[in-house]
C-alpha cells in the first residue's frame, strides 16, 4: 500500500465542509456545516473544533456566518469554505485518489485504486468525503464494519405526541412573534399603561 503523510485536523475539516459546496450559500444549511456537526462527524470535541475552526478562518479556507440550520430552531454560526479552502480540498482528494487500500466489501476483498474505492464505498452508503477520509487515513477499509457518524437528530421533548406537537408548534409559531406582542401590550408583568385625556 501507498503510504501519506497523516491528515490534519484542519484537513480533515475542509474535506468536510467540501462536501456542502452547493449548499453553502443558501438559507438554510444541513446541520454538518455547524460546528456541532463538524465536531460530531470528524469525532473530535466541539472545544478542538472552535480552535482548528479558528485557524482555518485566520488561515483564509473557511469563512465564518449566521444562518439557520435545519432542524434547530435557533440561527447558529455556520461554517463554508474559501476558494482557497476548495483547492485544499482539492488537493487532499487527488492525494486519497492516488492511493489504492484494501476494500472489504460483503462479497470479498480486494486491493483498488482511490477512485474505485471510492466508488465502491459510496454505493455502501458512505459519503464522499467522508470515504476520502477514511482512503487517507487506513490502508485497510472493511464497509461491513462503517458506522456513520452523521449529526445526532434534535433531542425530543418527553411526553405524549400531543406535548411534542405543542412544542413544534411554538417554536415555529409563537416564539419567533412574542416579541411584537411585548412590543404592542407591553412585557406581562407590565401594569397597564394609562391613556392621557
Amino acid at each position: 500500500m501507498n503510504h501519506t503523510r497523516p491528515l490534519t485536523v484542519g484537513e480533515r475539516i475542509v474535506v468536510h465542509l467540501s462536501q456542502y459546496l452547493r449548499v453553502q450559500d443558501e438559507y438554510v444549511v444541513p446541520p454538518g456545516m455547524a460546528q456541532e456537526g463538524i465536531s460530531t462527524s470528524l469525532g473530535i470535541s466541539r472545544a478542538h473544533a472552535a480552535i482548528e475552526l479558528k485557524r482555518a478562518m485566520a488561515a483564509g479556507r473557511v469563512e465564518m456566518r449566521i444562518g439557520h440550520v435545519a432542524g434547530r430552531g435557533s440561527r447558529r454560526k455556520v461554517y463554508r469554505l474559501t476558494p482557497r479552502g476548495e483547492s485544499l480540498a482539492h488537493s487532499v482528494r487527488d492525494r486519497a485518489f492516488r492511493r489504492t487500500v484494501q476494500l472489504v466489501l460483503p462479497d470479498g476483498q480486494e486491493a483498488m485504486p482511490g477512485p474505485r474505492a471510492v466508488e465502491a464505498m459510496r454505493r455502501h452508503g458512505i459519503g464522499e468525503a467522508r470515504a476520502v477520509l477514511m482512503l487517507l487515513t487506513a490502508d485497510r477499509i472493511d464497509v461491513r464494519d462503517v458506522r456513520d457518524r452523521s449529526v445526532a437528530p434534535t433531542p425530543t421533548r418527553p411526553g405524549d405526541a400531543e406535548s411534542q406537537a405543542w412544542a413544534r408548534f411554538e417554536s415555529a409559531f409563537v416564539r419567533p412573534f412574542a416579541w411584537h406582542l411585548e412590543v404592542v401590550l407591553g412585557p406581562p408583568h407590565a401594569p397597564p399603561v394609562a391613556v392621557a385625556a
